[in-house]
């Protein structure tokens, strides 16, 4: 049962990273109140602006941060796959 944990977690964490990097890549107005409240952005607002900060989240960041979260999944899957079918 152990075996099952971190290929669900990482099943479900890149599910839950892939749907809300699409929803900013999607919805800019969702994107910009990310960017202007969250502390993480603080560092690429203040040296870039609100509108550069998001110009490079969505030429750069969302694109790179889907292409992982759709490789977490992926890995989170395989190994699930991999262990129902050791385990039948």
């Amino acid at each position: 049962m152990e075996a099952f944990i971190f290929p669900l977690i990482a099943t479900v964490a890149g599910g839950y990273f892939l749907i809300r990097n699409a929803i900013y890549l999607k919805n800019e107005n969702k994107l910009r109140e990310y960017v202007e409240s969250s502390p993480k952005a603080r560092f690429w607002v203040n040296k870039y602006g609100v509108e550069e900060t998001i110009l490079h989240t969505k030429r750069y960041f969302l694109p790179v941060g889907i292409f992982v979260s759709c490789g977490l999944s992926g890995v989170g899957l395989w190994n699930l796959l991999i262990l129902v079918q050791t385990n039948a």
